[in-house]
């Protein structure tokens, strides 16, 4: 067994940043991340955003059976998304409000 003289010194540790150091820190941080390597996003959801909304199962079911039925001039079913994307407009005219164009998609 080793005396406690023999012991190896302590390694090095780096010194704790001050509160006020860590703070800076974190403002100097963009407030939304940036994309980085291994983060994929697919084309078609590129400069799209995802919402959540809590209906009665009726409304899905109905909005499936739409997408599935209806079909574009080249015969290629309308996905839901553009099937809700033409509601919003639908509804935006409605109450006056400007009507939303995307690229040819």
């Amino acid at each position: 067994m080793k005396s406690a003289d023999a012991r190896a010194p302590e390694a090095e540790t780096a010194p704790v940043p001050a509160a006020a150091e860590v703070v800076e820190e974190r403002k100097s941080r963009p407030a939304v991340p940036t994309a980085q390597a291994g983060n994929y996003v697919a084309p078609s959801r590129a400069n799209k955003s995802a919402k959540t909304y809590y209906l009665p199962p009726a409304y899905w079911e109905t909005l499936a059976e739409l997408s599935f039925r209806t079909r574009d001039p080249q015969g290629k079913r309308i996905p839901q998304e553009r099937l809700v994307a033409e509601a919003l407009n639908l509804l935006f005219v409605k109450y006056n409000y400007p009507v939303v164009r995307e690229g040819d998609d």
